[in-house]
This record gives structure tokens, C-alpha cells and sequence, in this order.
């Protein structure tokens, strides 16, 4: 049997608390250089599982402290708020159990290597599959720092979450060991992320295009109610009026402004397609759409002339906010009942990563995660587009963390990145990272992009450049540990 050791439980909880302060919702972005040093000094060279849970609890807890604002819906949501922090501190367990212990002149060697290849690939683990999360990734805390996340339209974002790991790593065998070179390592490799800056970005070789962004503040339970349809019809073309007079050649409306199944409402669709015609001007817009009994979060473009472009169905739904995984699973223990008391019916997914026209549109959970981007912008699009309602977590540290989200979309695909949020930050972000305009009122935000056709190496090769290095660096830590093994069986033996 183990035996927790408070002073170390407590350095564990520390790293969580200041890794969780690095975060966007916090912004304390610096931080994260320094925030799993205490983590380090809690394992102290020997793995221990419980400390691993310990800190992921603290930091996944902290960071996603927003989903409790959905309480107002169902109280639900705070034991699978529970559930979901003891799942994603499973990955920090594993992270500490990976980090062998070594008292060998290879030690630090084998754990400025062992660091930053285990817990970065348990992020991107920590990203895939159903249950998979894009929030609380360690290089969101750097979204500020234009100057400092180049390296992603190279590698993708992970390797900035490598980089970060192994500042940290060196930061601790510096105070450890007491030897400045570990210190000189971890400096240099911050020298390595901002050289990243005299990397060339693909050149403008696109059209521009005068975006009139619509930013929103509906709240979700004025939105919900069918009743409301009136208002919130005249509201939104308001709005849309008023961006006619910029002359924009995109008006982008947010995810699901309507109660209403819009592409099925011929008097709404109507009024939508006269305020294209109107401009002229294209019109892009999130809503609901059901069709052969199935129901799908889509986005819509309209022509200037007000013809139906194309739509996109949203491939990667929130789970357990637009559809339950193992919905069956749950009947067949006897838990149907409980789930369909909070979501009783599962948004149909779309087939696939497909833009309309030059556009390229993740809607809302999508941004989150690089690979929904990459994938529109390999198929063409020249201008990234988010739709989002995130009046759910009323006005949250959600907001932010999902804003983060665009900048690094921008970065890995050198595109343009649009967002139009209700109750959320509605910005436009430039191919360097740049945020050029964002706010989080009720009101338009203007500005001219670029549709680029140039494409980064992150877009072209995706994760694959990363996974190498950190396949190599891998390799390189099992070859010193068995040397290490080697030099202490001689050793012993003399």
C-alpha cells in the first residue's frame, strides 16, 4: 500500500492551481513555465499515480469550472462535472506513473526526454475519441503571446504544449540538482518557440473580403423558447440591416440564432435571402436542421443572390450536450430514463470536413480541436469561419478559453480566423495569431481578410512531423535508460 505524504499531495495540488491560473480563463499565461515545477518535486523521481490524479483534479476542475453554470438546467451537471474531472485526471496519473525514476548520470537526460514525450501525448490522447476534450490544453495558455506559438503552423499546437513541458523539467533540475546548465536548457528552449517568429509565413495571395461579423447577446433561456421567435427574428435582421451599411461582402450570423429549424421556415428563409439580395451580400448563418427525421447543427451560406449556396453539418457534436455517447450502453444498465432526462434525442453528426466555397466553417466545440480546421483548409477553404452560441455558460471563463481556441486555428492554418459568437467573444484573428478585433457585446464587428490559398506545413502533414520527434525522443530515453542499466550492473559488479 501506498501512503500519502501531505507535503508532496500539497505541492501536487499547488501545480494544478497554478497550472489552472496559466489557462485563458485565469490569463495568467507566463505561469505555465513554471506551474508543474511543484508536480515534479511531488513525484521527486519516484511515480506515484495518486499525485498524477491530485493535480489533474486541481487544474481540470479549476479550468472547467464553467460547466457548473449549466446547473441551471439540470443539476446533473454537477456529477458529471465530477465524473469528468476523475476521467480526464486518469491521463495526469498515467503522466506520473511514466516518469521513471533514475539516480544514474543519465537521470537528467532521461527526464528532460521522458517529460515532455509522455505529456504530450497524453494530451493528444486526452483529445481523441468521444469523450475527447480541446479545452485545457497547456498551449492555450500562450494565446496572448502571438511571439511565442509560430511553431504551430510547423508542428501543430502539441509541440507547443512539448516545449512548455520541458521548461518546466529543466526549471526543476536546475532547483534540484542545483547545476545552472538545466536552467540555460530550459531558456533556450523559449529562445527555440520565439525564433519560430522568423519563420515566413505563406504570402497574401488571396482576394480580401469585408466581414461584417453579427455578435450577439441572447440569453440561452430567452433562445430556447419558441415564443420568442418574433423577437428574435426582427432583432437578428436589425442587425443584419445594420451591417448593410458597411457593404460587406460576408455577413456571418452566430450557431443556432433561431428556435426555429430556419432552412424549413419559408418566411424567415425569405427575409434572410432579401437582406442578401439587399447588399448584395453573402450570408452566412447558424441553425438547426431536420431532415429524413434526423436533426444536425448546421451552418448556411446564401449567394448575393440570396440562392442557397451549400450547407455544413457539424461532424463533431459536444458529447452529452448534443448527443450521448453509448446511448445504448446506458439503456441496457437501466440509466435511459436519467438520460433522456437531460437529452433525450442525438444530433445526427455530418459525414464530413467539407467548406463552403472558399469558406470553412467549425462550428462551435469544433474549434476547439486542430484537426476539423486543418482538414477544411486541405480541402480548400481560404478563410476559417467559427459559428458559436455560448450563451450556455453565461458569461463564463468559457468565453475566453473558447476565443483562445481561434487564435491557434489561425496560426496552425495561416488563415484568417472569423468568429461570430452569441453570448460569447465574436473577434477576427490574423494568420500570425494576431487578434486584430474581438468584444463581447451586442454588436457588429467589422473588418477586411484575406481567403488565402496557400497552405502551411502543419495543414499539409498534420500531427505526423510531431509524432516523429516525439517517437525519436522516445527512442532516445529507453537507449539511456539502457545504458544507464549497463553502466550500474558494471558498477555493482566492481
Amino acid at each position: 500500500m501506498f501512503r500519502l505524504e501531505g507535503r508532496k499531495a500539497a505541492l501536487a495540488l499547488l501545480s494544478g492551481v497554478l497550472t489552472a491560473l496559466a489557462m485563458p480563463g485565469f490569463g495568467f499565461g507566463p505561469v505555465v513555465f513554471v506551474a508543474l515545477v511543484p508536480l515534479f518535486f511531488a513525484l521527486d523521481g519516484r511515480p506515484r499515480f495518486v499525485y498524477g490524479i491530485l493535480f489533474g483534479a486541481a487544474f481540470i476542475a479549476l479550468d472547467l469550472r464553467w460547466i457548473l453554470t449549466l446547473c441551471r438546467f439540470s443539476l446533473l451537471v454537477i456529477p458529471g462535472l465530477v465524473l469528468l474531472v476523475l476521467y480526464l485526471s486518469l491521463f495526469f496519473g498515467l503522466f506520473a506513473v511514466s516518469l521513471v525514476p533514475s539516480r544514474r548520470r543519465t537521470g537528467g537526460a532521461t527526464f528532460l526526454l521522458a517529460a515532455p514525450v509522455a505529456f504530450t501525448l497524453l494530451e493528444i490522447a486526452r483529445a481523441q475519441g468521444p469523450l475527447g476534450s480541446g479545452f485545457s490544453a497547456l498551449y492555450q495558455a500562450l494565446y496572448r503571446i502571438p511571439s511565442l506559438i509560430q511553431i504551430a503552423g510547423v508542428l501543430g499546437p502539441w509541440a507547443i504544449t512539448a516545449v512548455i513541458v520541458f521548461v518546466n523539467a529543466a526549471l526543476y533540475l536546475a532547483v534540484r540538482r542545483r547545476r545552472a546548465r538545466y536552467a540555460a536548457a530550459g531558456g533556450a528552449a523559449i529562445v527555440v518557440l520565439a525564433a519560430a517568429c522568423l519563420l515566413p509565413v505563406p504570402p497574401t495571395d488571396g482576394d480580401p473580403v469585408r466581414v461584417a461579423v453579427v455578435s450577439s447577446n441572447v440569453k440561452q433561456e430567452v433562445k430556447l423558447d419558441g415564443r420568442n421567435l418574433p423577437s428574435l427574428t426582427d432583432r437578428y435582421m436589425n442587425l443584419g440591416q445594420n451591417a448593410l451599411a458597411w457593404n460587406p461582402d460576408l455577413i456571418v450570423f452566430p450557431e443556432s440564432i433561431l428556435p426555429t429549424y430556419i432552412l424549413r421556415n419559408d418566411e424567415i428563409l425569405a427575409r434572410l435571402r432579401d437582406l442578401a439580395i439587399g447588399g448584395p451580400t453573402r450570408i452566412l448563418f447558424g441553425t438547426g436542421d431536420y431532415r429524413a427525421r434526423e436533426i444536425r447543427n448546421t451552418v448556411a451560406l446564401l449567394s448575393k443572390k440570396g440562392d442557397l449556396v451549400g450547407t455544413y453539418a457539424m461532424v463533431r457534436p459536444v458529447p452529452f450536450g448534443e448527443y450521448v455517447p453509448g446511448r445504448r450502453l446506458w439503456e441496457a444498465i437501466g440509466l435511459g430514463g436519467l438520460v433522456d432526462s437531460f437529452l433525450p434525442i442525438d444530433l445526427t453528426p455530418g459525414e464530413a470536413f467539407e467548406p463552403l466555397g472558399e469558406f470553412g466553417t467549425p462550428i462551435c466545440f469544433e474549434s476547439t480541436f486542430p484537426d476539423p480546421a486543418r482538414r477544411l483548409v486541405e480541402k480548400g477553404a481560404g478563410l476559417l469561419v467559427v459559428v458559436t452560441n455560448d450563451a450556455w455558460f453565461a458569461g463564463s471563463s468559457e468565453l475566453v478559453a473558447h476565443f483562445a481556441a481561434a487564435v491557434f486555428r489561425a496560426v496552425e492554418t495561416r488563415r484568417f480566423v472569423v468568429q461570430a459568437a452569441n453570448g460569447g467573444v465574436s473577434g477576427i484573428v490574423d494568420p500570425r495569431g494576431r487578434i486584430l478585433e474581438s468584444t463581447t457585446r451586442e454588436e457588429l464587428v467589422r473588418g477586411t481578410v484575406i481567403s488565402r490559398s496557400s497552405r502551411s506545413l502543419y495543414v499539409r502533414l498534420g500531427d505526423l512531423p510531431l509524432l516523429l520527434l516525439l517517437g525519436i525522443g522516445g527512442l532516445a530515453f529507453l537507449g539511456l535508460r539502457i545504458i544507464g542499466d549497463r553502466n550500474a550492473k558494471r558498477g555493482a559488479r566492481t
